[in-house]
């Protein structure tokens, strides 16, 4: 009868594992371990998104909030305060009205009324660490005081440049009048009014100090999220700009929250500066007319001027969709000849057409970005351009070149004045509460190389 030996059966059942079978686990563990890890910048982006659609509204409210601390509706005044109507200057931006691409003519307004205007910056960088810079100044009235008659010098140390919608002032009849920004209510704020009545005895006779003058300033922390952060310590990465307008005689505020990250991704204090040259210029060069933002204008939100139904202009949107306007090869969904277009995508914008994805004057097209339109309506980009592709004729339909599709379609407001349509006024064809002639826009990138996000914009009642 055979016999076992004990020892040599404890030595097979402790039998290791073989060099092949160990690198097979191996391999099989990272697949694993990569298939994880894949996961986190996921979930990190999602997390982001899901904090800043969480914290842009709570952004928004409290700078609505902080504007009415010191604004209210009987601070602002009209053009026609100033013996004046609003006017288009060239070069400058639009003064109180907007001028569509082509058109030789403003859109009227009701009188008194005027459209989206942004306040004055101080974006002086002379000195390092200015602690004014990116200071707004609703009413540029620090700006008028550098001018004549005043030439009182800057309130700010030291002296520097400031953008602002109106750098000249505006002439009428040859002679410039004092107003450099959006008007005030000369009924309560009497100061230029004294300065025209003997311009050479207010240096002497008058204390500016005490003169009720429309001076509101909201300095770079007032427009920061939390406040008082880099108090406590910690630097705030969110931030807000705003704009006005006067519509049906009712001063309203629109409001951009946008996130900002440094370069390289560290957190350091963010100021506001103006635009450089080499965010607005290169190629593809911006349609002539369309981008009316320059180092001297205000940097945020940056104005594009949208093609409007003049001349051979395309209008935004497309409502009447001739044949073969849009189609399938450009991205855009397909509609029966003679049918509405979709009003959810922006003709023009298709791979194949500019796209300067480097330049300023076109992230309105990124993805995520939020414009406030003209007529007070706000607009997601749902689907934008990231890059430039070849003609659709050539190419694929590939990701990432468009065509820019918004996240609701545009809406045609009712004919009324408060929407700017003057019952027997002669509009451009179309009718200014029918298409989009403007969009004010935060731009996704500063002269610092800092990125900015836009996450939230709205638009209040002051």
């Amino acid at each position: 009868m055979p016999t076992t030996d004990p020892h040599g059966a404890r030595a097979s059942s402790l039998r290791g594992f073989t060099l092949a079978e160990m690198l097979l686990a191996i391999f099989i563990l990272g697949i694993g371990v990569i298939s994880i890890a894949a996961l986190f910048p996921a979930g990190i982006a999602l997390q982001r998104q899901a904090a800043d659609d969480t914290i842009g509204p709570i952004v928004a409210k409290n700078a609505f909030a902080t504007l009415r601390s010191k604004l209210s509706q009987e601070d602002f005044g009209s053009f026609q305060d100033f013996g004046i109507g609003p006017q288009y200057v060239a070069g400058q931006g639009p003064v109180g009205t907007i001028r569509p691409v082509g058109a030789t003519a403003d859109i009227p307004q009701l009188s008194g009324d005027w459209g989206w205007m942004r306040p004055a910056f101080y974006t002086n960088t002379s000195a390092a660490g200015e602690p004014n810079l990116g200071t707004i100044d609703v009413f540029s009235a620090i700006y008028t005081r550098q001018q004549a008659p005043f030439n009182l010098g800057a309130w700010f140390t030291p002296a520097g440049p400031w953008a602002t919608e109106m750098v000249d002032g505006v002439d009428v009849g040859g002679t410039t009048v004092p107003l450099f920004g959006i008007p005030y209510n000369r009924a309560k704020y009497p100061l230029y009014d004294i300065a025209a009545a003997d311009p050479a005895q207010v240096p002497s006779s008058i204390d500016f100090q005490a003169l009720l003058e429309p001076n509101f300033t909201f300095s770079q922390a007032e427009r920061s999220y939390p406040q008082g952060a880099s108090v406590q310590g910690s630097i705030p990465v969110y931030h807000w700009d705003c704009m006005f307008r006067r519509s049906g005689g009712r001063i309203q505020v629109a409001v951009f929250v946008y996130r900002v990250t440094s370069p390289g991704g560290e957190t350091r204090p963010y100021r506001t500066v103006g635009l450089n040259g080499t965010l607005l210029t290169g190629a593809p060069a911006a349609p002539a007319g369309a981008f009316d933002t320059s180092p001297t204008t205000p940097p945020i939100p940056a104005l594009y001027l949208a093609p409007a139904a003049v001349g051979t202009a395309i209008p935004w949107p497309l409502r009447g969709n001739p044949t073969g306007a849009f189609s399938a090869a450009n991205g855009y969904t397909v509609v029966a000849a003679g049918t509405p277009a979709p009003t959810d995508e922006i003709f023009g914008t298709h791979k194949g057409t500019p796209f300067a994805p480097n330049l300023v004057w076109d992230d309105w097209q990124l993805p995520g970005s939020w414009w406030i339109d003209n007529h007070g309506s706000v607009h997601k980009v749902l689907n934008g351009r990231t890059r430039q592709g070849p003609t659709a004729a050539t190419a694929a339909n590939e990701p990432g070149q468009g065509p820019v599709k918004l996240q609701r379609p545009i809406p045609i407001l009712p004919a009324a004045p408060i929407n700017g349509v003057i019952p027997g006024v002669v509009y451009p064809a179309g009718g200014p509460n029918g298409y989009i002639s403007g969009i004010w826009f935060v731009p996704q990138r500063d002269a610092r190389g800092n990125i900015l996000t836009p996450i939230f914009a709205a638009v209040e009642e002051l």
